[in-house]
């Protein structure tokens, strides 16, 4: 092994220097795309909002253990349904430059994301409310203008400040927030680095200085850790190379079940997948116990729908195609597609293409479940595709099958944007939704207008419920796997723990490893 590593460790010396940095650049993340922005209301990458979460805080917070909304920068929120909502701020509230928070920021904040200047891809925030009422610096009141079951989540957004930002498209000079960390510097989309907020209400965080580095390479990433250049690298290690982490004294795995969904979609205006026999013939021909096993290394749960195990509206009692290639075979024959020369002959029943992104790992799993489907007489191409080809191609539905994966499913209204008919996209309108394979059910359209606009969270439940099991039967997408978060870090760390989301909400309370020089 250490042969194998010699020439990539000597890249990763070349590439640090040959010098110690002049600052300890304190607690390091690996991070395997650039954020784009640090503004909350303007981070839609995965990357931003994870930071922004550290830099800003909302009037609630999210990034939970369980995903359950806890309160941030709101001391109270009473809500009068299904309209109204009445908040009262914590006394002990500061921005990273000493001001206070106020109603003032909070209103600024939600009311000028649609404005002409600042024209937020969150805007439809600000179009919701009706009417945003300051009674006094702690205490406002927000009427909207229909029912909303999603808003109290929504009440996550990072507040800015009015006094900075007002008038300008977005926060001029380095980003503000009132989060636990403030901004230090940035070397463009490269490296971030923050620092400890020594007034943040929940106490100042134990991590004096937070540094995020870009590193792309996958092998890389492995080997900065295992080269004691960094601290946490979090869901960019393939499954397949843990080993090498197990096998190193200095490393530790935290893993924990997500809210991560991998699924397959398929078109259904296709002539051959609009019959849902086919469509469960494939779930059934797709072994995804022998996958999670050995490509996920066990690190995955077996999925049923969009929601997760442990997501308070899950619905256990749902119809499942788990692995079984003679039914398969059996319902394919009933949809009027029979083997032309049997099971042991090359001729398959049909041919699909899989469009799949450029990465290896996912063009992997693609090539592995064509393989398995192959077995029940469905020959599949895959096509790999540069993920700005590969989703424009999505978002247009040009596509027979694809695999995508939705990264925290925390919020279940999510099933509206994913399956309600509305939100099919069009030639002229590609951004009109996710019902990117034309699904249509006018009972599971009734159900998801009526969850967006029920606030009493038993009766939400009960409603996705019956949305599972429809989609369930329905088979709209093969439900594939949650994959477990993964998080390797520096041995002697203390405090981390992986949200179901994947959000750094633990570095709040992280404690650093001390770091010791290696012997070999």
């Amino acid at each position: 092994m250490r042969t194998l590593l010699t020439t990539p460790l000597l890249l990763l010396f070349l590439l640090a220097g040959c010098s110690e940095p002049t600052v300890d650049p304190g607690f390091v993340v690996l991070m395997d795309a650039a954020p784009k922005g640090l503004d909350p209301r303007f981070a839609t990458s995965d990357w931003s909002a994870k930071i922004v979460g550290l830099l800003h805080a909302g009037l609630v917070e999210t990034d939970t253990a369980d995903g359950v909304w806890e309160y941030e920068l709101a001391e109270s929120i009473e809500q009068t349904p299904p309209l109204e909502y009445r908040v009262t701020l914590r006394d002990d509230i500061f921005f990273h430059d000493g001001s206070k928070v106020t109603s003032a920021d909070v209103e600024y904040t939600y009311m000028e994301l649609g404005s002409e200047i600042v024209k937020s891809p969150y805007a439809g925030m600000s179009a919701r409310i009706a009417s945003f009422v300051v009674q006094d610096d702690r205490h406002f009141t927000i009427t909207l203008k229909e029912a909303h079951a999603p808003f109290l989540t929504e009440l996550s957004f990072g507040i800015v400040p009015k006094a900075l930002c007002a008038g300008h498209k977005e926060c001029p000079g380095d980003p503000i927030g009132a989060g636990p960390f403030a901004f230090e510097s940035a070397e463009s989309t490269q490296q971030v680095t923050l620092k400890s907020f020594d007034k943040y209400f929940a106490g100042k965080p134990k991590l004096d200085r937070l540094t995020f580095k870009l590193v792309k390479d996958d092998n890389t990433r492995l080997l900065a850790l295992l080269g004691n250049t960094a601290d946490l690298v979090q869901n960019a290690v393939a499954p397949l190379m843990l080993p090498v982490v197990q096998k190193d004294d200095r490393l530790e795995i935290v893993n924990a079940p997500s809210f991560k969904y991998t699924y397959i979609a398929f078109n259904l205006k296709h002539e051959i997948l609009d019959d849902v026999r086919v469509r469960q013939a494939i779930a059934m021909g797709i072994d995804r116990d022998a996958i999670i096993k050995y490509k996920f290394r066990g690190l995955a749960t077996k999925a049923t729908g969009l929601l997760a195990p442990k997501h308070w509206a899950y619905e256990p009692n749902v119809t499942t195609f788990d692995y079984d290639p003679k039914r398969a075979m059996e319902l394919l024959d009933e949809a009027g597609f029979p083997d032309p020369d049997g099971p042991e002959g090359p001729k398959m029943r049909f041919e699909l293409e899989f469009k799949v992104s450029a990465s290896k790992f996912r063009k992997s799993m693609a090539e592995l479940m064509a393989h398995q489907l192959a077995r029940i007489g469905i020959g599949i191409t895959v096509r790999a595709y540069e993920w700005g080809t590969f989703f424009s191609d999505v978002k247009s539905g040009n596509f027979a099958l694809t695999s995508l994966q939705w990264p925290s499913v925390s919020e279940p209204s999510l099933y509206r944007w994913i399956f309600h008919s509305e939100n099919i996209p069009s030639e002229t309108n590609r951004s009109a939704g996710a019902n990117r394979g034309a699904y249509r059910n006018a009972r599971v359209d009734e159900l998801l207008d009526a969850g967006n606009l029920e606030t009493n969270q038993a009766k939400r439940v009960s409603i996705y419920q019956e949305v599972q099991r429809i989609l369930a039967d329905d088979v709209p997408y093969v439900s594939l796997w949650h994959e477990d978060n993964i998080a390797i870090l520096r041995k002697g760390t203390k405090g981390y723990w992986v949200t179901p989301n994947a959000r750094l909400e633990a570095l709040k309370v992280t404690e650093r490893a001390v770091r010791k020089e290696r012997r070999d």
